[in-house]
């Protein structure tokens, strides 16, 4: 059982829900040795890029982190927007990386699929990126009028990038977001931030719209301002409460969440020794917490969950979960 000091937060008198529809936004392939250990060096295996249209009923009053989100009416949110729908609209370094993901797919991708469903691309209000690498940012140009939330750090990843030594998935596009529309979340470590709060087993928890529907939740390790979102679903009067938390990169592989596995390492051509995750350490430490939040009641998704996406075909759009 958890101890009361973890427990997530009851529902409220007239506690709002949201709705959440999962969208396969391409798929790529990942050679097991390079994210899990033991590892059989042939192992591949062909994965989602997982993206989740969020539905809230609305809010009455600004969000203090987020104050220009309109009033009185549903919310339409997108948590990543998985890979581009076409390679060439990725950087030629990109395009190298991704060639080394074949077989892979693209098209329709998240932009199309949702138009396929009878939603226009200008209706969608926020846009939450995990973290920013190629299979998670998607094509954030042919979204004109949403906002854009991104993890601390993140928007210096974008910038200045890092080292190439670290791998040939750190490509970034420093002009990737509209600025005027994008929004940083302050630093957990900024003392004059009082935004973050804890909230189950996690230090680091930020209420988005201040009614208890939807936490983001550092889950630091991956890459700098990798954020994961904690989603409140409706569930009736006499069942138990309804918690989905989007996971993204925290783990590429559910084997890690259940301690089946170990995070994988591997060689470059220098003989360095690569993680995929920049703070290893760290990032064993965001993969116990969610450990604990499922032993809570809570289900994890993680963008690149194929036996997820393989048992809930009925939870894509147009379904809900």
């Amino acid at each position: 059982m958890a101890s009361n000091s973890k427990m997530l937060p009851l529902p409220i008198s007239n506690q709002p829900y949201v709705h959440i529809s999962a969208i396969a936004g391409g798929h790529i392939t990942l050679p097991d040795s390079a994210f899990v250990a033991p590892a059989n060096p042939t192992t591949k295996r062909y994965v989602p890029s997982l993206s989740f249209l969020i539905t809230h009923p609305g809010i009455a009053s600004p969000s203090a982190i987020l104050p220009d989100l309109p009033l009185n009416r549903p919310l339409r949110v997108l948590f990543d927007l998985g890979l581009r729908q076409d390679a060439k609209d990725y950087l030629d370094k990109q395009q190298n990386h991704l060639s080394s993901r074949k077989p892979y797919q693209l098209y329709p991708g998240v932009p199309q699929t949702l138009i396929n469903n009878g939603i226009p691309l200008n209706s969608i209000d926020l846009i939450i990126l995990s973290h920013v690498h190629y299979d998670h940012h998607g094509d954030p140009s042919l979204f004109t009028s949403a906002q854009f939330l991104l993890g601390p750090g993140a928007l210096d990843v974008l910038k200045n990038g890092l080292p190439p030594e670290l791998g040939s998935h750190q490509i970034f596009q420093s002009d990737l977001l509209p600025m005027a529309r994008t929004t940083e979340l302050p630093s957990p470590k900024a003392a004059e931030e009082n935004l973050w709060n804890p909230l189950g087993p996690f230090p680091n928890t930020l209420d988005l719209l201040g009614d208890g529907t939807l936490f983001v939740v550092d889950t630091p390790g991956h890459l700098p301002g990798h954020i994961n979102f904690l989603c409140r679903l409706f569930s009736s009067p006499s069942a138990d409460p309804r918690w989905i938390c989007l996971a993204g990169d925290a783990f590429h592989d559910k084997r890690l969440l259940t301690g089946e596995r170990e995070i994988g390492t591997w060689k470059d051509t220098e003989g360095r020794t690569c993680c995929i995750h920049l703070d290893r350490s760290k990032a064993e430490e965001s993969i116990a917490r969610l450990r604990e939040l499922t032993e809570m009641g809570v289900e994890i998704v993680a963008a690149h969950d194929e036996g997820w996406e393989r048992d809930n075909s009925h939870r894509f759009l147009p379904g809900h979960m």
